[in-house]
């Protein structure tokens, strides 16, 4: 029988992958590295179908003891992050294993939350610069009468900082700079369900395009002076 190389024995030793949200935040889900480590444990034998390895195995591939590892997963229960469940045997009989379902839960919760933050940062952010560019148009500090003005807005009327922005410029393109100018606006804008800038954009440049036709098409119409008489003389007399 041929003996088996090392790369044999690592193909056929199989791979355990993880998601790199655990790798990434596994600190946020209160787990230690030791915890992280023992749980990498127990899913590369639950993948190749081993759904309760030996605490035995799985404390000597981690150079420690059983009592150890049964600490470790105790405070992992506490912290929420494993629970232990029944499985049917083919023989009918039930056996207990360890189940990580609440971990891979809590990542997802901890990443619905992270996307949640991120996005809440990006609005403020956002709502600080709308605040800004019209403070710097104006000229001067906005009122608070003002702000809640813009905050009604953002907030209530649902204009976003692009419509906020473009609106402004329309206003400064007209000598009209103050916000009841700039309201008429957007809600002309969201009345013909224009929200976005490329939306916006295309309709200021058709009805520029509409004004401009109008205007060639009135001096086309406008009657040609007729000019000043000039006597014909017959030459000779």
């Amino acid at each position: 029988m041929t003996e088996e190389t090392p790369l044999q024995r690592y193909i056929r030793a199989g791979q355990t992958t993880v998601s790199n949200l655990l790798v990434h935040h596994y600190k946020q889900l209160g787990m230690s590295t030791a915890q992280l480590v023992l749980y990498l444990q127990f899913k590369s034998y639950q993948d190749r179908g081993t759904m309760n390895p030996d605490v035995r195995v799985i404390a000597k591939n981690l150079g420690t003891t059983e009592t150890q590892v049964f600490n470790q997963l105790h405070q992992m229960m506490v912290n929420h992050l494993v629970k232990q469940g029944m499985r049917q045997l083919p023989d009918g009989k039930e056996d207990a294993i360890y189940d990580f379902t609440p971990l891979l839960d809590k990542l997802a919760l901890l990443e619905d939350q992270t996307t949640a933050t991120a996005q809440e940062e990006a609005s403020q952010n956002s709502r600080q610069q709308v605040f800004a560019t019209l403070e710097s148009e104006f000229g001067r500090p906005l009122s608070s009468m003002e702000m809640q003005i813009v905050n009604d807005w953002l907030d209530k009327d649902d204009y976003s900082a692009v419509m906020i922005k473009l609106a402004l410029r329309q206003a400064v393109m007209n000598s009209a700079l103050n916000l009841q100018y700039m309201e008429r606006i957007l809600q002309s804008w969201a009345r013909q369900g224009l929200r976005t800038e490329h939306d916006i954009n295309e309709h200021e440049r058709q009805f520029e395009n509409r004004r401009e036709g109008q205007a060639t098409t009135q001096r086309g119409n406008q009657p040609r002076s007729a000019g000043p008489k000039i006597p014909i003389y017959k030459l000779g007399e």
